[in-house]
């Protein structure tokens, strides 16, 4: 095979093939998010980190579903888009893996639109207490058909992300927002006990006062 060849596969395969480095960022989506009614850009970035792999995974790449959103019968026979995947869930404290179809979006915008939608009409309390992002956290399992997803850790796993994604996105007072979210989450009484305890222990292993 001769240089040129060589040359031009390598060129080939390099932008064929995605790299880690194409995912997008947590800023770009935050910056996105930000844009949307209803919602608490933060949270949702949070949420969509999770539940996408920090926007690896492949129900991202392919269907720009940031949230694993499912696809009904009535968004399907309305002629939408949607991909088939397998993922697991947690039944009964034991994790099993089901095919379901999930909607697919041509856009982070339009992913972004359709989420605000979704919160405002199943999570509403979500929608109503969006200015603190750990408010919106335990109220995504508290929606108007149950919870956003099957796992019992979901609040757990979105605190984890909150405390890993805010230097970057809530700047040098990171710490500072941090702790007045969770006062004002407390003091409406939307954390439980449980939740209060899990942002008590995360907290305290990045220095942020919970008191």
């Amino acid at each position: 095979m001769t240089k040129i060849l060589k040359a031009a596969l390598f060129l080939l395969l390099a932008f064929s093939f995605p790299s880690s480095s194409d995912a997008l960022t947590a800023e770009e989506f935050y910056r996105n998010a930000k844009k949307i009614e209803n919602i608490n850009a933060f949270a949702a970035t949070c949420q969509s980190a999770h539940e996408t792999g920090f926007w690896t995974s492949g129900l991202w790449k392919s269907a720009m579903n940031g949230a694993g959103i499912k696809a009904d019968r009535k968004w399907r026979s309305s002629g939408r888009r949607s991909v088939l995947r397998r993922s697991p869930e947690s039944v009964g404290g034991r994790i099993i893996y089901r095919e379901s179809y999930f909607r697919a979006y041509g856009s982070i915008e339009e992913f972004l639109a359709d989420y605000g939608i979704k919160v405002k009409r199943d999570y509403p309390l979500a929608s109503k207490h969006s200015d603190t992002a750990l408010g919106y956290f335990a109220l995504l399992r508290r929606g108007r058909l149950g919870s956003w997803a099957t796992t019992p850790k979901y609040f757990e796993y979105l605190t984890d992300k909150a405390v890993r994604l805010a230097p970057k996105l809530l700047g040098a007072e990171w710490k500072t927002e941090l702790a007045r979210d969770y006062k004002l989450a407390v003091s409406r009484g939307l954390l439980s006990q449980g939740e209060i305890s899990i942002v008590k222990k995360r907290f305290a292993k990045s220095g942020i006062s919970a008191e």
